[in-house]
Parts: structure tokens; C-alpha cells; sequence
């Protein structure tokens, strides 16, 4: 390995594990977005009961 490849490699290492981080966030955001839409859809034609909505 020539000079500065292990802090290359360190840094980009970093980059990509902080990059996975914030797509996971990303990922998990429009998770909770779906969800919550799914549920004031099934309330809204009625399968799904306001008990049950809060308690999933």
C-alpha cells in the first residue's frame, strides 16, 4: 500500500457507513409515513376501528 491509502481507506470507510446511516433514516421515515397513512385509510373506509389504529 503507498503513503495515505490507510487514511484513505479510514475515511472512506467512514463515508460509506455514515451514507448507509442516513439512507436507513431515510428508509425508516417513509416507513412511518406509510403506515400512518395505511391506517387513516383502513379508519376512513372502515376496517380498521379507532381502538385498533392505536394500538398498532
Amino acid at each position: 500500500l503507498g503513503e495515505g491509502s490507510q487514511e484513505k481507506l479510514i475515511v472512506c470507510a467512514l463515508y460509506l457507513l455514515f451514507g448507509m446511516a442516513l439512507i436507513a433514516m431515510c428508509f425508516k421515515l417513509m416507513q412511518d409515513d406509510v403506515v400512518q397513512k395505511a391506517r387513516w385509510l383502513g379508519q376512513k373506509i372502515g376496517i380498521l376501528g379507532k381502538l385498533a389504529a392505536l394500538l398498532f
